[in-house]
């Protein structure tokens, strides 16, 4: 069955509004049955596609996913890496793994919602839902998500058969201290031209503008924008400390690691190399966090030697956010599907 990609408020998030789009080369994974002791097993030489860099502390964990499949497989699962958008963009790769042009990908759960039939996995990247990562991945894990992933499974034909890998969070610089919800009030702050990003900003009282990310820079020199809301590597990246004088520790967008792969390979694989897969992603997620935390940690003290550190209150923003803004975005069905709010309320207040 066709399926349609809608605009979501993920693709910035996913790849920080930098990932550029390719085409994607027709790819088909080979398999032939091999004996596996008590019985057959079919062998796979499956393409995971990816669209980050060689730098990127995902790229270091899948390289390792795919050396432990291999040994957890017993040699019946090759994987070869296609990074740096070798096989395409996400808008590629997506729906590449229905069609059979690429059998698996890694990226963020947020982006399997640009998939019709996964649109409820968009609420895990709501601007304040998440207290922490450990808050988000063991939502990951709960029941009620594996009941999203099975159904996504089933309308998508694409399957995210393991969620779990730190990311890096989006963060605050502006040219005022925000300390409290209050701080917000009149500010100027750039953001993705995404309704839930500029709704809750609206809903804080600041002013979200949309500007183009390679005028950011200039736009922040010249006070054409007082704040922006990227994260603490883009900042220095960037040179964003060069323009804005405070940081804000918001973590007010999370996401987190996921491993994906077509549903009709799925299918086709034994129980034993579905643990394979499973336990490998599992263990390289590990290694992304741990990476990433890494990364994070050392720009984000290298920028607190460049900036003023401002520790802001978290609590008075959630406070004034409240529920209303969630649900009435959940209530129109249109950032992520209707209901998912709920679930997920209820599972942060242990119903």
């Amino acid at each position: 069955m066709k399926k349609s990609l809608a605009l979501v408020l993920v693709l910035a998030i996913c790849v920080s509004l930098l990932a550029a789009c390719g085409t994607s080369p027709g790819t088909t994974a080979d398999t032939s049955k091999t004996g596996s002791g008590e019985g057959t097993e079919k062998t796979f030489e499956l393409k995971l596609g990816t669209i980050r860099d060689d730098n990127d502390p995902a790229t270091f964990a899948v390289k390792e996913f795919i050396k432990l499949v291999e040994e957890k497989s017993k040699g019946t699962l090759k994987i070869k890496l296609f990074n740096n958008s070798a096989l395409g963009g996400l808008t590629d790769m997506l729906p590449g793994m229905t069609s059979g042009t690429v059998d698996m990908m890694h990226d963020r759960i947020s982006c399997y919602g640009m998939l019709e039939g996964a649109a409820k996995l968009n609420i895990t990247a709501a601007p304040f839902i998440w207290d922490s990562y450990e808050q988000l991945e063991g939502f990951m894990n709960s029941d009620a998500a594996k009941v999203w992933f099975d159904e996504a499974a089933e309308a998508t034909q694409v399957r995210a058969f393991m969620v779990k890998g730190e990311t890096e969070a989006r963060q605050l610089s502006a040219n005022k201290a925000i300390k409290t919800a209050d701080d917000f009030k009149g500010l100027k702050v750039r953001t993705a031209e995404i309704a839930v990003v500029q709704q809750t900003m609206k809903a804080l009282g600041a002013e979200p503008i949309v500007i183009p990310f390679n005028d950011l820079y200039m736009a922040l020199r010249q006070g054409t924008a007082d704040a922006q809301e990227n994260g603490f590597l883009t900042v220095k990246n960037k040179s964003f400390f060069e323009v804005q004088k405070y940081l804000m520790k918001t973590d007010y967008i999370r996401d987190i690691g996921a491993y994906y792969i077509s549903e009709k390979i799925w299918d086709q694989m034994s129980d034993n190399q579905k643990k394979a897969l499973a336990e490998a992603a599992s263990e390289a997620g590990e290694i992304e966090t741990e990476l990433t935390n890494k990364n994070i940690s050392e720009t984000f003290e290298f920028l607190k030697g460049e900036m003023n550190y401002v520790e802001t209150d978290l609590d008075s923003i959630r406070a004034k956010l409240g529920d209303a803004i969630y649900e009435q975005f959940d209530a129109e069905g249109r950032a992520w599907a209707t209901g998912a709010y709920k679930v997920v309320k209820d599972y942060k207040e242990g119903k």
